[in-house]
């Protein structure tokens, strides 16, 4: 393949709701192009970009799939975005490398929330978009439907084409520049009337924007001259490029219907990377923008990682600067490491195909980095700077995971997918034991493991995780701990009193010696100390950790001969025991700090829920037309919240949720919790 300069590159982004047509559009693009030689179906699990055994299976994106297509000697990178929510990391990626993005939505007669949510995060990441109404030939579509629930929404929006439907067919188009219409194979065609008034209505909006991009335009806009077309195609550009205006066309990718005439725009109106906006990046500990220039240094992003099986891990990037060629020396500054670029690659879905060089704003491979992982920042040797990580959706959901068998191999192959998708975690909780899995989703965590099972023949389980639950006391008591034992030979014997108090919140366990007149001699007071340390890892209720613990050892008693360390490590255990069952014991919970960001419409609904999970309302502020509220909730009643807000808000809604604090459990839930915690031991030792 040969090298293609920066200004002939396009990177778009292919994105919005599940099942509005997002990969066969991407499909479409490639055959109409002749990058491949089949138009590939979803339905028929024979598409370029949807090769995962998952995604074929379930006729859905779960990753995101990069090839390109050449049109008109141009270069075009086609990024298809998953369209459900669980894989939203997927979108953030791809609106990182990408340049401007098509926003895909079928022509339903309304607006859907996956196409509303990709608007909002291009508006969010000042990406320039382009909206593909898509399915205007199935039955009862409703293009005008779709554009008017749209731009309800989004004022930004105006169509640049329109359908022309005969039969339920789309035969043609009119182009709103122009007045003039045309068939599908490009020659002339009668435009009907209620279009002709309609584009001219448009096209009044479309010269508005174009004004608005010069002050001289604006001049001869108010003068009443036309503008020159090439006017028009500048204008048209420089607001989509300034995320201004945002253009709509129609079409029907499943037959390519109108995939010509997208192709052409994206050419002509999409930006290139070096007219798209400017990374941030930090040079020399100063915060700059780096342009998109070819002669300047290289520097390059990881903006996604593959797990290959023939290759290893394959690292999906851009050239943000300069070139690289197979072989070039390379240097890691995000890892501070050297690395060596191996051979280079661009994809067409899971093949890959080599190439000699890629310039600034291209997309490419490579395999076999040492150091590199998503994210990190590439740069010549000598050319120090870091860009500005991408900020991927925290996980809002976890489970906890278990085998069948080979239960440490399955987590492994479960750590490994980390590497794939940043938004999934494996971790283990180390009061619990449960090693969890976290994410956006069930679905996300569901394919997770069918992944791993796929891979390793390891079926893995999950259910909800158990609560991190702690014991304290509320108040003081004193026991005394005596061991004795006496089997013939050299004896065991110690005997302490230890006073057992509330301590500080902070959860630290506090040790006070006050034994005097040498009751317990002072070699043996580490023993009693260690013995109460690791005494309070189990709690006297239900075994959880004890914390929030002051313990003083003031008396007790030793034997010049049977007194050994083991000795008072036992005492000390057998007074944590007593003493700590007579001193009130309770369980503390965690506490979370959740963060709900919903439309205005919904804040009823979410404030009723967050009562009835135990939740206290900090505040709530306005932010646009949605409302954030803080509130403060037991972490038992939010495992599944990240589902059960998708329902209440249709998806609108998200979330972030951090630890606050430990609190008392109410004194209603302590026999639940001892009760399962009894139900589990009962079912390890049946293992």
């Amino acid at each position: 393949m040969k090298t293609f300069a920066t200004d002939f590159i396009r990177n778009i982004a292919l994105i919005g709701h599940s099942g509005e047509g997002k990969t066969s559009l991407a499909e479409a693009l490639l055959f109409a192009t002749k990058t491949v030689d089949r138009l590939g179906k979803v339905d028929d699990g024979n598409s370029t970009m949807d090769f995962d055994d998952e995604e074929i299976k379930r006729k859905i994106s779960i990753s995101m799939g990069l090839a390109y297509a050449i049109h008109r000697d141009h270069k075009i990178n086609v990024l298809d975005v998953p369209g459900f929510f669980d894989f939203e990391g997927e979108m953030v990626a791809a609106l990182h490398a990408a340049d401007s993005a098509v926003v895909v939505t079928s022509a339903s007669g309304s607006l859907t929330v996956g196409t509303e949510k990709a608007l909002e995060m291009c508006f969010e990441k000042e990406v320039p978009a382009l909206i593909f109404v898509n399915a205007v030939n199935k039955e009862n579509s409703d293009f005008f439907g779709t554009v008017d629930a749209i731009t309800a929404k989004f004022n930004k929006v105006i169509p640049i084409e329109l359908p022309i439907i005969e039969g339920g067919k789309m035969v043609g188009s009119v182009d709103v520049f122009s007045g003039a219409g045309k068939d599908l194979n490009g020659k002339a065609k009668d435009v009907p009337a209620d279009l002709a008034s309609k584009a001219s209505a448009y096209r009044d909006q479309l010269m508005e924007i174009v004004a608005e991009t010069d002050e001289d335009l604006m001049m001869k806009f108010f003068e009443g001259e036309e503008f020159t077309a090439d006017e028009i195609q500048k204008g048209i550009h420089t607001a989509i490029a300034t995320d201004s205006f945002i253009p709509l066309m129609a079409g029907n990718a499943t037959t390519s219907t109108g995939v010509a005439s997208l192709l052409d725009i994206i050419v002509d109106y999409l930006p290139s990377p070096a007219a798209a906006r400017r990374p941030h990046a930090t040079v020399n500990g100063a915060d700059t923008q780096v342009a998109c220039d070819a002669s300047a240094p290289f520097s390059a992003q990881v903006f996604k990682s593959i797990v290959d099986p023939y290759v290893g891990k394959l690292l999906i990037f851009k050239v943000m600067s300069g070139k690289l060629s197979s072989g070039d020396a390379m240097y890691n500054n995000s890892a501070e490491k050297p690395e060596k670029a191996g051979a280079l690659y661009v994809l067409k879905g899971k093949k890959q195909e080599g190439v000699d060089e890629l310039v600034a704003g291209d997309i490419g491979a490579l395999a076999k980095l040492v150091y590199t992982n998503t994210n990190d920042t590439l740069s010549a040797p000598d050319y120090k700077l870091n860009y500005s990580k991408i900020e991927f959706p925290q996980p809002v959901i976890s489970y906890a995971v278990s085998a069948n068998k080979d239960e440490e191999k399955a987590i492994q192959g479960l750590i490994k997918m980390q590497d794939e998708d940043a938004t999934f975690k494996v971790e283990k909780n180390v009061v619990t034991g449960d090693v969890l899995i976290s994410g956006l989703g069930e679905a996300q965590l569901d394919i997770m493991c069918k992944r791993v099972k796929n891979k390793l023949g390891i079926d893995i389980s999950w259910q909800e995780p158990r609560v991190a639950y702690k014991e304290t006391i509320r108040k003081e008591a004193s026991a005394e701990g005596k061991h004795k034992k006496q089997s013939g030979g050299a004896g065991q014997f110690g005997d302490v009193w230890i006073k057992f108090e509330p301590g500080a919140a902070d959860g630290e366990f506090e040790f006070v010696d006050a034994v005097v007149g040498g009751a317990v001699p002072r070699q043996f007071i580490p023993a009693v100390e260690k013995g109460l340390r690791e005494a309070i890892k189990e709690g006297v209720l239900a075994g959880y950790p004890m914390v929030n613990l002051k313990a003083t050892l003031y008396d007790g008693k030793y034997h010049p001969v049977d007194s050994k360390e083991i000795a008072f490590v036992i005492a000390a255990k057998l007074s944590y025991d007593e003493a700590c069952a007579k001193a009130s014991p309770c369980f503390l919970e965690p506490i979370m700090t959740a963060k709900i960001t919903v439309p205005s419409d919904y804040l009823g609904d979410i404030l009723g829920d967050m009562n009835k999970r135990r939740g206290r309302i900090l505040f709530t502020d306005a932010e646009g037309s949605k409302q954030v509220i803080t509130a403060e909730v037991p972490q038992a009643e939010m495992f599944r919240y990240a589902t059960d807000l998708r329902s209440m808000t249709q998806g609108r809604g998200r979330f972030t949720m951090e630890l606050a604090r430990y609190e008392e459990v109410p004194g209603s839930a302590n026999a639940k919790i001892i009760e399962d915690a009894k139900k589990r031991k009962e079912e390890a030792a049946k293992k």
